[in-house]
């Protein structure tokens, strides 16, 4: 019974010590820092137990001031491994505690490799885990990459690919909070593609911005498709910036953009034209008038060929009213002299048209439209019309 008892203590004697070095070798070597020793046992760690490493020296104390460069380690893990490991779960689960990790942290080196991350893991988990930490990166050094992913989204869209929406709403919020311009036309480009709620949030991020929204505005209005054109316009006339002048001045050059738009390529530029002209028409804005005529002449045309085209022409003949010219004026009581040399043979449409004309030239008041009024009193026109003309009569002035 002796001899086993102090068989046993020679045993661990011998041996206890080496298998303690030996632990001692995994766990450190010597000059080895806690960082580079959780490195070390992250690298050599099998696929399966790396979330387990990552996780062992989130509960360390001791790590806790370098946890944000283990996390950059293993985020470049993930990435180096992507092409062969994208839709691993094991993988997956240490991309996301990596991610957590630099959140939680706020480790601004490794947003890059967050980013990168998000850009080869199609997976939604990992996407929308990133999305919640990015906003406490430097975000500031990725506005070139989330410009191009949402313009290479926007891509895919126009080709019928729809895109995950819920993707993209964050990164509209990141582009607004880095007050830089060159972020304006993705976001102007994504708020005529996508639900209304995506395109009111585009643009929330284009006023958060700041800047010279107004200059940009202008330039799209002059330069990009029909729709963003029509978008830009919206956008400017909400803004708190925009002085009553300015307005004026950019319905002015929206519409003169618009007019230049030849006729077969009008689609979705006819609703940039009312928009502009309804706002000349309201403020009285008479520097304009050039490009009302222009727009009045090629509303009568339309009419002429389509009665059912009356709204647009209608509106022009309104605006002109409004104008207090006398050259609009002219060019009405010429176009009410023209109706009232056929009278008994007007369509509907057309008697639409003369009504509109003879309440216009009442608001502009000159004395050289009298004979087209007074003679429409004496016509076969509905009383509606008889009625009008004498009530614009009694607004000459002479």
């Amino acid at each position: 019974m002796t001899k086993k008892i102090i068989l046993f203590i020679i045993i661990v004697i011998l041996f206890v010590p080496a298998l303690f070095a030996q632990t001692q070798g995994i766990l450190s070597s010597p000059g080895e820092t806690i960082l580079q020793s959780y490195e070390r046992i992250f690298i050599r760690s099998s696929l399966s137990t790396k979330v387990n490493v990552l996780s062992d020296a989130a509960n360390d104390e001791a790590a806790s001031e370098f946890y944000g460069q283990l996390c950059e380690l293993a985020l470049r893990f993930v990435i180096d491994n992507a092409s062969l490991f994208r839709n691993d779960p094991d993988m997956i689960s240490i991309a996301i505690a990596a991610v957590r990790g630099v959140g939680e942290y706020t480790f601004f080196p490794a947003t890059e490799a967050v980013w990168q991350v998000f850009l080869r893991f199609p997976d939604k988990v990992i996407r929308y885990e990133i999305l919640e930490v990015l906003p406490e990166l430097d975000t500031q050094s990725l506005t070139g990459q989330i410009i191009e992913f949402l313009a290479e989204q926007n891509r895919r869209n126009s080709s019928g690919i729809p895109s995950d929406e819920g993707l993209l709403l964050p990164l509209f919020a990141i582009l607004g909070s880095t007050g830089d311009e060159s972020c304006y036309p993705v976001l102007l480009a994504s708020s005529v593609m996508y639900s209304d709620s995506l395109e009111e949030e585009a643009i929330k991020a284009i006023y958060k911005i700041g800047g010279n929204i107004l200059d940009f505005c202008f330039r799209v209005i002059i330069e990009n498709p029909p729709e963003e054109k029509l978008s830009a316009f919206k956008l400017v006339l909400s803004w708190e910036g925009l002085s009553g002048e300015e307005k004026c001045k950019l319905a002015e050059t929206a519409l003169e953009v618009a007019l230049a738009v030849p006729g077969d390529r009008r689609s979705g530029i006819q609703e940039l034209s009312e928009a502009s002209l309804l706002i000349i028409r309201e403020t009285g804005w008479v520097r304009a008038l050039p490009q009302v005529l222009k727009y009045y002449n090629q509303s009568l045309v339309m009419f002429r060929a389509d009665l059912s085209f009356k709204q647009p022409l209608i509106n022009a003949i309104y605006c002109l009213g409004n104008l207090r010219n006398a050259d609009a004026a002219q060019i009405l009581a010429l176009q009410l002299g023209l109706y009232n040399s056929r009278s008994a043979d007007l369509e509907t449409e057309e008697q639409e048209i003369v009504l509109a004309l003879i309440n216009a030239l009442g608001e502009l008041a000159y004395k050289a439209s009298y004979d087209g009024l007074h003679y429409a009193t004496m016509l076969p026109y509905p009383a509606t019309i008889i009625e009008a003309a004498q009530t614009a009569l009694s607004k000459l002035k002479w």
